[in-house]
């Protein structure tokens, strides 16, 4: 074959395979002239398909409530927030239904209706019942009157209004932001997290695609108020759109916030990875980004922070990335407590025999029950997830291939603390530097004798603090 006919060859290779032609610079290369952060690279991760193609080719649709049964979840981990509505009792929306003390954000209700009990219900991503307000809806959807108190002035009334509108870290692990508001002393990087590395997972990318403005416009004023000297969003490369959107974003509001790429790797958008990716600075075990001078938020996080902010709109509902085996895969804006099964309507799911997986197939978790509603965290719902995910194996005996050495991005040596938790040595696994691991699952993953690497690692946590 001659050069000229290879050349032509590969070129259609690439538009096949939905790339650019091998002349054409990729985007985020181009970016890198716009924001060209001093990137640390970080050990092992691993290349996983992403299936975003299911679900990102649309615009977030708004969820019609109507009249059908929420339940608002009070709890999670161990904060409760106290419940202040009583059987009978008609809320609006936005209206608050649960206090919290100094350490707990307050709920509020997702929309207008009648309390009909204070009870457990499920939440779609806790293996067990939380206490929850049981709302009926009454389809009219009204908010409470709002009183409009004004932009907070300084870090502390920022930290309040964080707490009472209910601000929790919309990346999975919920943390108050409040708190982290609060632990931030004098940092001088706002980091925000946009690298939604999980495959499947599109909210956090239509998120920033539809409405980049109010994405930058809240980095800005936290940076102005907190003393912040550089902002940085971090996103993978496969998300082109969403990279261009806040580019667009912070050249028309004039700011110096930084759009940089981070590696098409996962866990790219771990929180010590990314940290080390964008600032250089290690996050060592143990300790918080507060005390390397870094503020981290994940995008979702920051823009339900700034409704809170400019609107005083508590979280009341969220993007979720419906998709797997259904007919409408796409994003949903959802209200907190909407039943899943009312989604998998939305969706036009296979019938709920199937299994429907809540979170990317790495870090998330099997729907634990069929009568499960949307919490704060839940970010994602593959339906008929047991096309896409592997099946079960049992467990053979460690070979020491030493795989899980290579993967671990936090450069820890799984297959010996595998060994210790089963020995339950809690002197070697602390020697070990369990505490380190980030439960991504990339030993899990890759490990041919099938060993449950991250479920053990998750026990024996538990079991060292207890």
């Amino acid at each position: 074959m001659s050069s000229q006919s290879l050349q032509s060859v590969e070129r259609m290779q690439d538009l096949v395979r939905g790339q650019r032609q091998p002349q054409q610079k990729p985007f985020w290369r181009r970016l890198l002239a716009v924001a060209s952060p001093s990137q640390r690279s970080w050990h092992g991760g691993i290349k996983l398909r992403g299936y975003k193609e299911l679900s990102n080719a649309t615009p977030i649709a708004p969820i019609a409530v109507g009249q059908v049964q929420l339940a608002i979840p009070l709890e999670r981990g161990r904060r409760c927030a106290e419940p202040c509505v009583q059987p009978g009792q008609l809320v609006r929306k936005g209206e608050v239904i649960g206090i919290g003390d100094d350490n707990t954000p307050w709920v509020h209700a997702s929309t207008s209706g009648i309390v009909e009990q204070v009870g457990l219900a499920f939440a779609a991503d806790s293996a067990e019942p939380v206490m929850a307000v049981i709302l009926h809806a009454d389809g009219l959807d009204e908010w409470v009157e709002r009183p409009v108190p004004g932009l907070p002035q300084t870090p502390e009334a920022l930290v309040e209004r964080a707490l009472r509108m209910g601000i929790v870290g919309l990346g999975g692990a919920g943390f108050p932001t409040a708190l982290k508001l609060a632990g931030a002393q004098h940092p001088d990087l706002l980091l925000i997290n946009g690298a939604e590395c999980e495959p499947f997972l599109t909210c956090d990318d239509r998120l920033m695609r539809e409405r980049a403005e109010a994405l930058i416009e809240a980095a800005d004023y936290l940076a102005a108020l907190l003393g912040i000297t550089l902002t940085r969003f971090g996103i993978e490369t496969n998300k082109p759109e969403a990279m261009a959107a806040l580019c667009a974003a912070a050249r028309q509001a004039r700011t110096r916030v930084e759009i940089c790429p981070l590696p098409e790797r996962y866990p790219a958008g771990g929180q010590p990875l990314m940290i080390k990716s964008l600032s250089g600075r290690n996050l060592a075990p143990g300790t918080r980004p507060a005390d390397i001078g870094v503020l981290a938020l994940n995008v979702a996080t920051l823009y339900a922070l700034g409704r809170a902010i400019f609107h005083s709109e508590p979280l009341i509902s969220r993007v979720l990335t419906l998709t797997g085996v259904c007919e409408r895969p796409g994003n949903v804006e959802v209200p907190v407590g909407y039943p899943v099964s009312a989604l998998r309507a939305v969706a036009g799911a296979d019938p709920e025999s199937q299994l429907t997986q809540v979170g990317g197939p790495m870090m998330g978790q099997p729907l634990p029950d069929p009568t499960a509603v949307i919490s704060k965290t839940s970010s994602c719902l593959i339906f008929g997830a047991e096309r896409y995910l592997p099946a079960a194996q049992p467990a053979g005996s460690c070979i020491r291939c030493t795989r899980c050495v290579d993967v671990c991005p936090m450069s820890l040596r799984p297959l010996d603390l595998y060994a210790a938790a089963e020995r339950h040595d809690k002197a070697s696994l602390q020697e070990l530097r369990l505490d380190a691991c980030i439960e991504c699952g990339s030993c899990s993953s890759t490990c041919p004798s099938h060993l449950p690497l991250r479920e053990r690692f998750r026990q024996s946590k538990t079991e060292l603090r207890t």
